[in-house]
């Protein structure tokens, strides 16, 4: 499969890594605007951990680059905004905040902004392209988790499919990288929805992907589904050939850019192999060795079988 690190060292020439923040925004889904509570699987330090969360932005942009050069030798950066939902303020606040973080170093190479895809509008998207005039590598990341309705509903997503095919055609029209999140392993889901949702991102336009593993986290609904034993989370072997299953159905230039749920040791519930992500990465190689198999193999555009 295509590595998001393969990616990047082609594009700059050395090893680029994302740098966490938490910019303190909200979410339409928590604030009461659409909900509250947020997802079902999403803790109330939103897919981040609290340690970081707790250090003011240019604390966390120091200990994040200085975490990356000492564990992974990175040379350049990229300013990932993935607590929450990060377009869920006016564009003048949103940009005052992507320009003092980039300015916080000259080794920014690109900004990443993960959001929701009922946050977004043309100001916005404006705004974010002309980072890309400035010679970044802009992504936007939108979470889709799957392509079944019913799970989204029962997730509590309070979004629906058609929202998220007009947020990404948007995003394409200002020419900035999409990355669409997917949760393998949602309640009620099976093979067959799994091929379903990879069928339909292997329909968009997008420009990578990220394969999460459903993590049961402290304090979220699904923790209490997952104590009450409604809900059950996958083996390592049953993850493993599920997203092997997904990347052999997605073209083979979308560029993969995780392939396992991070959560920090003590928020984990379950399953606690998903706390090795080497080892789950090993795993699913040995998947498509032992299939002679590779991303793509499986790609149908949907107009190829008229």
């Amino acid at each position: 499969y295509r590595s998001f690190s393969s990616y990047l060292k082609e594009k700059f020439g050395c090893k680029v890594f994302r740098v966490s923040l938490d910019a303190g925004f909200s979410c339409p889904n928590r604030d009461g605007t659409l909900g509250y509570g947020g997802c079902a699987y999403c803790s109330p330090e939103g897919s981040w951990n609290r340690e970081i969360s707790r250090l003011k932005l240019n604390e966390q942009v120091e200990k994040g680059i200085e975490r990356a050069e000492k564990r992974y030798g990175a040379q350049k950066f990229i300013a990932y905004f993935q607590a929450f939902t990060n377009t869920y303020a006016p564009v003048s606040e949103l940009k005052e905040i992507y320009d003092r973080v980039l300015s916080m170093s000259d080794r920014f190479v690109g900004l990443a902004i993960g959001t929701r895809p009922d946050c977004i509008d043309d100001e916005k998207l404006k705004m974010i392209s002309e980072y890309k005039t400035m010679g970044y590598d802009v992504w936007i990341e939108y979470g889709l988790q799957s392509s079944n309705e019913k799970t989204l509903e029962l997730i509590n997503r309070k979004h629906g499919i058609k929202v998220f095919d007009e947020a990404v055609l948007l995003t394409k029209k200002y020419e900035i990288n999409v990355a669409v999140h997917v949760i393998i392993g949602l309640p009620g889901e099976g093979m067959e929805d799994v091929h379903n949702t990879a069928n339909y991102v292997a329909d968009l336009p997008i420009d990578g992907v990220k394969l999460h593993n459903l993590n049961i986290v402290k304090n979220t609904l699904m923790a209490k589904w997952y104590r009450e034993r409604r809900i059950t989370v996958l083996s390592l072997d049953e993850y493993a050939n599920l997203a092997v299953d997904f990347l052999e159905r997605i073209k083979a230039d979308i560029i993969v850019q995780r392939l396992v749920a991070e959560s920090s040791r003590d928020s984990l519930i379950a399953p606690k192999w998903s706390l090795d992500k080497s080892a789950v990465i090993n795993y699913i190689n040995k998947i498509f060795s032992e299939r002679n198999s590779y991303q793509g193999r499986l790609y149908k555009q949907r107009g190829d079988e008229m």
